[in-house]
C-alpha cells in the first residue's frame, strides 16, 4: 500500500480539488490517504473529513505534521505531498512510483517539478530545483518525495521542526542511496513568489546560506514568514 501524506494549514481553496482527483483513481495499487493539520482557522478540516483520514496539530509546524503523518500512516511506501501540487495523471504517479522503489539501489525518489506559469523565471527556478535534487540530494517538499517504510524508518524519519525538515530528511536517504527522477512532471503553485519574484528567491537561498552556517531552523523560521 501507498500512503499519501498530505500536511495543510488553511488549504481550502487548494485541497478539495486535489483530494477529489486521488479518491477517482481506479488503480488495483491499494492507498491510503492521510492529511495532517496544523492548525487551520478555515474549512479545511472539513473538507479533507470527506475524503480522507484527518489527524489535527494546533500550532504545529509542517516537520510535525509529516512526522504524524508517517506514523499514523500504514503503507509500505510513503508519499509526501503538498495540498498545492498536481499531477496529470496520478494513476500512472502511483504505479511509477511503486516500481521504482523495487530497485534497491534507490532509496527515495521525486517528480520532476513544474510551476503553474510559464514565465522564464519560474521555468528557471523549476530546472535549477530538479538539478539539485539530482546531484546535491536535496529534495524539497513541492516535488513530491516519495520512500519506502524501511527507508524511512532507517533514517529516522522527519524531525519536528518548523524550517528544513525537508532537507535534512532528503539528506539523510541520500546516505542510504540514489534517488529516482520519475519522467512525469508535478506541477506546484507559485503563488509563494506573487510578492515579489526575485525578493522571495534571494530571502529563500540567504535562509539556505544561513543554515548551512549553523543558525538553527528555530529561529530561520522567523525570517521565513517576515
Amino acid at each position: 500500500m501507498i500512503s499519501i501524506i498530505i500536511p495543510v494549514l488553511n488549504e481550502e481553496e487548494k485541497l478539495a480539488n486535489l483530494l477529489q482527483e486521488l479518491k477517482q483513481i481506479e488503480d488495483p495499487i491499494s492507498f491510503e490517504i492521510i492529511v495532517v493539520d496544523g492548525g487551520s482557522q478555515d474549512q479545511t478540516v472539513a473538507i479533507a473529513s470527506k475524503f480522507a483520514a484527518v489527524y489535527q496539530l494546533k500550532q504545529a509546524n509542517r516537520g510535525a505534521q509529516l512526522k504524524l503523518g508517517a506514523e499514523k500512516s500504514s503503507g509500505d511506501v510513503l508519499w509526501f505531498l503538498h495540498s498545492d501540487s498536481k499531477l496529470a495523471d496520478y494513476r500512472q504517479g502511483l504505479r511509477q512510483i511503486q516500481d521504482s522503489l523495487k530497485d534497491p539501489r534507490y532509496s527515495a525518489g521525486y517528480f520532476q517539478l513544474v510551476f503553474d506559469s510559464q514565465d522564464f523565471f519560474y521555468r528557471y527556478l523549476a530546472k535549477t530545483s530538479n538539478l539539485r535534487a539530482r546531484f546535491l540530494g536535496l529534495i524539497f517538499g513541492d516535488q513530491g518525495l516519495f520512500t519506502t517504510r524501511q527507508q524511512y524508518e532507517k533514517t529516522g524519519g522527519f524531525e519536528e521542526i518548523p524550517l528544513m525538515e525537508d532537507w535534512r530528511f532528503s539528506r539523510k536517504l541520500w546516505k542510504q542511496g540514489k534517488f529516482y527522477q520519475l519522467p512525469i512532471t508535478i506541477t506546484t503553485s507559485s503563488r509563494r513568489f506573487r510578492k515579489g519574484k526575485i525578493r522571495t528567491h534571494l530571502k529563500m537561498h540567504k535562509i539556505k546560506l544561513l543554515y548551512l552556517l549553523g543558525v538553527p531552523p528555530e529561529k530561520l523560521v522567523r525570517r521565513y514568514y517576515k
